[in-house]
């Protein structure tokens, strides 16, 4: 089987993967904004990237037992979007939202989501030209 270039299915699981921390990381700030005068709320945010750069080429240990913890790091494609507390410090008088902090970092989000799905649209339209054999 072919596993490198056009046909390597990391490249699009990662994409996948992006999106759907950018879709969390969305409803999170969403969620954020709408709470910005909830008294006592705490603001979340979505740890992504942080994880990505903890990971790294996958090297496994052998496990004898179903029950032993695993050997090694996490493999890219395994990592998954996390909500955590923000903890930025901030008191805006009722809560810790930051709603200039939450704005940029939609936009900011917004952006990324939208490369995420353009890449992984080109990606799968180059598989269909590979498929069909035809460019449009």
């Amino acid at each position: 089987m072919i596993r490198t270039g056009l046909f390597d299915q990391n490249h699009l699981a990662s994409l996948k993967s992006a999106v759907q921390a950018y879709a969390q990381r969305h409803e999170v700030t969403a969620q954020n904004i709408a709470n910005v005068e909830t008294a006592g709320y705490k603001a979340q945010k979505v740890k992504f990237e942080e994880l990505l750069a903890g990971s790294g080429p996958h090297i496994e240990g052998y496990r004898t037992d179903g029950d032993h913890l695993a050997i090694g790091r996490r493999s890219p494609l395994d990592v998954r979007p996390e909500s955590a507390a923000r903890n930025n410090g901030y008191d805006n008088g009722v809560n810790d939202v930051n709603i200039d902090q939450e704005m940029a970092d939609l936009a900011t989000n917004d952006l990324s989501y939208r490369l995420a799905t353009r890449l992984l649209s080109m990606r799968y339209g180059m598989l269909q030209t590979a498929i069909t054999g035809r460019v449009r």
